[in-house]
Order: structure tokens, then sequence, then C-alpha cells
């Protein structure tokens, strides 16, 4: 009887817990997936899509949340627009192209970038590296160590999280359901802070453009320059702000090819 009225109080709690409205940006380099991504998230949820009141915007009914993805054009000429959105998001997904090693420093100036923007930095980020299903795909915990994650996500107290994903539209076999639990993590990022966030989120200024239709070697990095007061590994800084996130908690917590280990590299012998 007990459990059964414990049950019966969470579902209550469920039930009653308010619907609250996120919007989050799509954004990433040109050809890494991301109308892709968001078709598929579509095809994932299909019996939730609610109508989009612009285009460019995709309209889902997720859990108790009702998200707007804004897909932004990725070419180097359109990255500019991005600023006149960032007010507006609660948080961000950067679709990556983990097949692609000749553009990661690209993509780690543009990750660097919108992170280091005051009206992004302290807002959850999810890292969707796409085309895992490419046989020259990077590893999560080696895209990690190209974009210097660890150091750029801590440096401007960004909650983040990287899950792997292939997402292709007309595949039969099943749908991309990786992105949809990253989403589902980043929505709870946002639940967790969700009136701090509401506080920074402004609409976009009547100017503001719609959003468009639309090889270098990681080079060695400093190790992060820590907030003062913190310590690598420390729970949280002297000043309790937001927790510095060590690399295996930016990983997802699944088994299988997300976490096997690196492939090893060729001897130059």
């Amino acid at each position: 009887m007990f459990h059964l009225f414990s049950h019966c109080w969470s579902w209550l709690q469920a039930v009653q817990e308010p619907v609250r409205k996120v919007t989050l940006l799509v954004v990433g380099l040109d050809n890494a997936g991301k109308t892709t991504l968001v078709t598929d998230l579509q095809r994932v949820l299909a019996g939730e899509v609610l109508p989009a009141a612009q285009p460019g915007q995709t309209h889902l009914r997720v859990d108790r949340f009702e998200v707007t993805l804004v897909d932004l054009p990725g070419g180097q000429r359109s990255r500019g627009a991005w600023r006149s959105h960032y007010g507006a998001a609660h948080g961000l997904l950067f679709v990556l192209d983990a097949s692609d090693p000749a553009r990661m420093e690209e993509a780690r100036k543009a990750l660097g970038r919108v992170l280091s923007h005051p009206k992004v930095s302290g807002k959850p980020l999810l890292l969707l590296a796409n085309k895992q299903d490419e046989a020259d795909a990077l590893l999560p915990c080696e895209l990690i160590e190209c974009l210097c994650l660890e150091q750029l996500v801590n440096a401007n107290k960004s909650p983040c999280r990287i899950e792997p994903c292939a997402a292709a539209v007309g595949l039969r076999r099943g749908p991309c359901r990786s992105a949809l639990l990253g989403l589902r993590w980043l929505l709870r990022a946002v639940a967790a802070d969700y009136e701090a966030l509401s506080a920074r989120v402004r609409p976009p200024s009547p100017g503001a453009p719609p959003p468009p239709r639309a090889s270098r070697p990681c080079p060695s990095r400093e190790p992060p320059a820590w907030p003062e007061g913190a310590r690598q590994g420390d729970g949280e800084t002297g000043a309790g702000r937001r927790l510095l996130q060590p690399v295996h908690n930016l990983l997802p917590q699944v088994a299988g090819a997300a976490l096997r280990p690196p492939r090893p590299r060729p001897s130059s012998g």
C-alpha cells in the first residue's frame, strides 16, 4: 500500500508540473547534418510535433517541455548572424561532423566563439558528434581532446555533454534515439536552472534576421586555467559558482562505441 501511494504521489507531481517553454539553438559548421538531425528528431517524436510559427523553427513536445528548435545556417558567412539569436535561447545544440578531422580546428574556434559570448556563457550545451556511422569518425573521447572541450566549458561555466549519433533521413531500421537521449539531458539541464536562464532570455530584436535557409591537426593546448579558489577535480569554485566538469562527466554514461578506447595510431616507422 505504501509503495502504491508513493507511485501515485510521484505521478500526481509529474502531472501537476508546469509545462515549460524552452528555446534551443541548433548551430554548427555547414554540412555537419543539423537539418537532417532536426528532421530525424521530428520523426522520433512524430506524434509530438507542434505547428511551427516561423520558417527555420521546429516545435516539439518533449515530456513536460514545449521545445522550439531554431536551426541556424553554418556557412562561414552566416555565422555572424548567430549572435542575434543568442539572447533568445535557454541552451544550445552544437552539431559536429565527427568524420571530418580536417575541420576540427575550425569547429573548435566556432564553438569557442559561441561559448564565450556573454549571452551564451553559462547556458547548457549539448554537443552531438554526428556521422558516427562513418568508418573514420572520431570517438567522443577523441573529440574532447581535439576541441579542448573541458577547457572551453569550464572557462565559460557551461554544463556540457557530448553524445554520439548518426542522423540519417529515410532509414527504416529506426530513428536516431541517441540524439533524443542527448536532447532530454539538455532539457533536464535547462530545468535545473530554469528561472535563472529564463531571466536571461530575451526575444530577438525586431531587426534581427530570421534563420536563413539554408586539413590542420589539433594543436597542443595548455592545461585549463581553473577559476580562482578552485582546483581540477573540485566539486565547485570557491565562490560557489557553477560546478567544474572533468572529462568523464562530459561523456555519455552508456556502454558501447561511445566509451571505447581511442583507436591505435599507425606507427611512423
